[in-house]
């Protein structure tokens, strides 16, 4: 009997070669997981530092985590989302989530949230690849991406209410949960999302006026 739930099984790859690209992503940020007593204090998001014209951490931040468990829950939902969105990603697309969200996630930081000393960790930027991912897919599946960013809106909400608990991973990662850098790594997804379907909708119609001036 045929089962509804095959699509994550008949997906195409959308770009085989993308697996080594992750795969490098995935050791470097595993490394820095190892070495987190000696790299965080350069690479770390500080604010002191940052305003001191140290601005690669606006960047770095978002590869170094509190210890090694920090790193590989991020890992995990980064293997995820690649795994899920497989038809989608490839490695321009990979790479522009990162080029632009983390320093984008980093500047808002800067800009908005003043009282935030530093930070470390790829989650922000995890929920800007979910929803870049559910945005530029969303005409290939409505109802199952329409019902999945609901889910990630509402939580997002909910991160955002008085009383929701940031110290829930504590024991496993040594801190809190900063949940503005969850808001604003899904905006920035959001952002880039609006950005490639515009340009893809205008080579789309670039291309179909040239078909028009040849007939």
């Amino acid at each position: 009997m045929a089962s509804e739930f095959t699509y994550p099984a008949t997906m195409q790859t959308r770009d085989p070669k993308l697996l080594p690209h992750a795969l490098a992503f995935i050791a470097v940020v595993l490394a820095l997981g190892l070495a987190h007593q000696w790299v965080n204090p350069w690479l770390r998001y500080d604010r002191a530092a940052v305003a001191g014209g140290e601005v690669w951490r606006l960047v770095t931040a978002h590869l170094v985590h509190l210890n090694l468990w920090h790193a590989l829950l991020n890992l995990g939902g980064l293997a995820l989302i690649l795994f899920f969105f497989r038809d989608l990603l490839d490695r321009r697309r990979f790479w522009l989530w990162f080029a632009v969200s983390a320093p984008l996630v980093g500047v808002v930081f800067f800009v908005l949230d003043r009282n935030l000393g530093w930070y470390v960790g790829l989650s922000g930027l995890l929920q800007g690849l979910l929803v870049l991912c559910l945005v530029i897919g969303w005409r290939g599946n409505p109802v199952l991406h329409s019902l999945v960013l609901a889910v990630v809106a509402g939580r997002l909400v909910w991160e955002q209410l008085p009383g929701y608990d940031v110290d829930y991973l504590r024991a496993w990662i040594n801190g809190r949960v900063y949940v503005n850098a969850h808001l604003y790594g899904a905006l920035s997804g959001a952002l880039l999302a609006t950005i490639l379907l515009l340009a893809g909708r205008r080579r789309r119609t670039t291309a179909l006026g040239r078909r028009s001036d040849i007939c």
